[in-house]
Parts: C-alpha cells; structure tokens; sequence
C-alpha cells in the first residue's frame, strides 16, 4: 500500500531530489535580479510591482512551507504544496460551518490567507521569469481552480462575519452562493449589500474575479497550447 501511495504522490524516487537552493536563497537571488534588471529592463510601476509580489512572499506562510518541505525533496515540495493549497480552500468553510466565521480574528485571517492567494496568483504573471519552472502548466491551471474556489469562500466568510448583506443571508451556504454568484457575474437579486462597505466589497470582488478569469486563465491555457504543439 506504500508503495503504491508514494508511486500516487511522488512518482520516481531518482526525480524527487533535494531542491539545490532553499526558498529564501531563490527568493533574494530573484529580488536581486530584478533590481539589476538582469532578466528584463522594467522600470517604474512595473518593477515596484515585481520587487513587491516576491519581497511579500515573505509575509506569507507559503514561502516558509516550501522552504521546509523542498529539503526533502523537489517532488516532495510540489505536492505538499499542493496540500497546503488546498487546506487554504478548506479552511474558510470549516469558519463558515463551525460559526467562527462572526470572530473579527477569523475575518482577518481569511483576508489574509487571501491576500496571499492574489498575490501568489498576480506573481505567476508578472514575476513569471523568476519562478522556478512548473512541473506542468496542466497542474498550475488545476491549481488555479482551488486558488478560485478559494477566493470565493474567504469573500464568504467576509459577508456573513461583517454582515454585509441582507436578511435573506441567514446561514453560511447563503453566504457561499452570494459569493459564487457574485463571481460568476450571474447577480440574481435576491441576496444584495446592504452597507456602502458591502457594495464596495461586491465591486472589489467581482473585478477580482474577472481580472482572474480573463487574464490568468488565459494566460495559461495558453502555455498548455504551447506546449501540447511542441510535443507533436
């Protein structure tokens, strides 16, 4: 049974090696290049915005997850990665559904683990020459789904903790359909803010979200294009 789970997880034993730097290595190394623009000539705006996605990483658990878990092993990394990545989807609903969700401390955590998430996500794009290279882009895009569902259920638990909608929201699955409604732009009505903080989080979040469709998911349905050509 082992056996078996390893062959599920990690594969070949020979392709699960111990990653060469560690993340804080990789992390300076990449912050330094890019203030030398030694991978492009950004300026401005766009550099501000690169050095910011990879100094922030430091903030944020993830950095420090990976850092652990790649002295083990490359492969190892990736899917405790992955693991990590779906705890945080995980996460919100069980605030949600244990009723911690009203705690301002569990607000901020949500927000938070979000933050990391967009953050995360918006590095894929801008900072995209100085991550280490994907396993596969099929899995990034697989990724990407969870980091979405993610989103969905941290603005959940937004809504229902600072009470910004209407009385017809009475439990956390009203909570969660607001949100995947409000993200899919279907709006049907019947559940609407109610506060000028609520209509400001349901414009923050639905420019989120269509930011994240069009211009992530695109970006890398169109890297799996590529590379499903180059391999015919």
């Amino acid at each position: 049974m082992s056996n078996i789970l390893y062959k599920l997880f990690l594969g070949k034993p020979e392709h699960n090696v111990p990653a060469k730097r560690s993340a804080y290595q990789t992390l300076f190394i990449s912050l330094r290049k890019i203030w030398n623009n030694e991978k492009s000539n950004d300026v401005g705006f766009e550099k501000i915005l690169r050095l910011f996605l990879m100094g922030s990483q430091l903030i944020f658990p993830g950095l420090h997850f990976r850092n652990y878990f790649g002295k083990k092993g490359a492969v190892t990394r990736d899917i405790a990665n992955e693991f990590y990545v779906l705890f945080k989807v995980l996460l919100p609903l069980a605030f949600l559904y244990s009723g911690l969700y009203m705690q301002p401390v569990v607000i901020c955590i949500s927000c938070y683990m979000m933050v990391e998430t967009i953050c995360y996500v918006a590095s894929l794009i801008f900072v995209s020459d100085m991550l280490v290279k994907p396993r596969s882009y099929r899995r990034n895009i697989l990724m990407l789904f969870l980091n979405y569902l993610e989103i969905c259920f941290d603005f959940a638990v937004i809504y229902g903790g600072l009470h910004l909608l209407n009385d017809l929201a009475t439990c956390p699955l009203d909570y969660i359909y607001f949100s995947i409604v409000t993200a899919t732009s279907v709006g049907f009505g019947d559940i609407y803010p109610v506060s000028k903080v609520g209509k400001i989080m349901v414009c923050t979040h639905a420019l989120l979200i269509v930011s994240f469709i069009v211009l992530f998911l695109n970006f890398f349905s169109s890297k799996v294009e590529v590379v499903h050509n180059s391999d015919e």
